[in-house]
């Protein structure tokens, strides 16, 4: 095989290798409006939530393969979810299945996330995380976005402990990060391009064993 049916080989395959290695991350803050102190608890299964305070900031990251481009449901269990409060120090990391759901709706994205806790008795026992918050329809790939917090008093409520304890937060703050913000996927020119060159290289190498013989 000559060196550039060589090149264009690997060149290929650092193509298709970046498209499978790609992945999304949807990040949501906003700050603590109800905490272990006002009454719910205390928190035994994960005993940081009990260094939460009310009005610190916390930051939920949701980390999927692919993208998310339109409105839809999406079953993203396997993907990797964090509750973060770093002032507490406080972390939750551990969910089981997680469903995200994106509805149009005026003019804007509201979004529905429910997470089931691996600890008690699940979502069944009152372990979850939910969301719910809306954003512009324009915005869905965009960081830096607005959001406003929706099924008020409690946009983002994380129960533990069989829903003993309750933690609230206010939801104001929503980012994308993914192929479809940051990196433009592949044109099917390249892909076909690369089908194209691997197919020359082999019919090259077909033709040179035929004449040896």
């Amino acid at each position: 095989m000559r060196l550039s049916s060589i090149l264009s080989a690997i060149a290929c395959g650092v193509v298709f290798l970046s498209c499978a290695a790609k992945g999304s991350t949807i990040t949501f803050s906003g700050v603590i409006i109800q905490s272990t102190f006002d009454g719910t608890g205390p928190a035994v299964n994960n005993l940081f939530l009990n260094n939460i305070l009310d009005v610190q900031a916390y930051t939920v990251t949701l980390i999927f393969p692919g993208t998310i481009t339109t409105p839809g449901t999406f079953d993203l269990t396997g993907s990797s979810l964090t509750f973060d409060d770093s002032s507490a120090p406080a972390t939750e990391t551990s969910f089981s299945s997680i469903s995200l759901t994106i509805t149009a709706n005026a003019g804007f994205d509201q979004f529905s996330l429910l997470a089931c806790l691996t600890t008690g008795g699940g979502c069944a026992g009152g372990n979850q995380l939910d969301a719910n918050f809306q954003i512009p329809a324009t915005m869905l790939n965009s960081q830096n976005v607005a959001a406003t917090g929706l099924d008020q008093p409690h946009p983002l409520d994380l129960l533990e402990d069989d829903g003993t304890t309750d933690i609230h937060g206010s939801i104001s703050a929503y980012n994308y990060n993914g192929p479809a913000s940051a990196v433009p996927e592949p044109s099917l020119a390249v892909v076909l391009g690369c089908v194209l060159a691997g197919l020359v290289a082999a019919n090259r190498t077909r033709m040179k064993k035929e004449k040896k013989v």
